[in-house]
């Protein structure tokens, strides 16, 4: 008989200001690694942008939304939040914790928050990287966009998904 050892469980909770400025560097490096594949270099680096500056707003704006950190031990491996009651705004996994189930189960914390918020649909603006990780998911394109920031052109996905599908 195999014996396997077993993986513990991630765990959620909220991010607190000591986990923010965290959460903020591994924003900054899953958009450097993930997203290297789909995105040309200047668009990674307007995307995210290094520096003290950009971590501390991507910090303020994690704790502004309430959001939800994925733990591995004391490690946070993962973060997501919703904007408001229907826009998951942020979703951010680790390189190394990609396709282990961090993404799966911060999306589905962040839809039950959605419809307990009261929304009927989610909507989110995915990466090119992301788009086939909600379409599993049951989110469908409603457009493409195209973003400038920092005069560079970058596309993402307006995607929705009705929450009251299945009930």
């Amino acid at each position: 008989m195999c014996e396997r050892t077993a993986r513990p469980a991630l765990r959620l909770a909220p991010l607190s200001s000591c986990d923010a400025p965290a959460a903020a560097e591994l924003f900054h490096e899953t958009v450097h690694a993930v997203n290297a594949r789909d995105y040309a270099p200047e668009q990674l680096e307007a995307w995210a942008p290094g520096g003290a500056e950009p971590v501390r707003r991507m910090a303020a704006r994690l704790l502004e939304q309430g959001a939800l950190g994925a733990w591995d031990g004391s490690a946070l491996v993962g973060f997501g939040s919703l904007e408001g009651a229907d826009l998951l705004d942020m979703l951010y996994v680790h390189k190394d914790y990609r396709g282990r189930g961090a993404a799966r189960l911060i999306a589905g914390a962040l839809e039950r928050e959605a419809r307990e918020r009261g929304a009927r649909a989610i909507r989110t603006l995915a990466s090119i990287t992301a788009r086939p990780f909600f379409e599993r998911r049951g989110y469908v394109v409603l457009h493409e966009n195209v973003v400038v920031r920092a005069g560079v052109r970058l596309t993402n996905f307006l995607m929705e998904k009705d929450l009251d599908a299945g009930r």
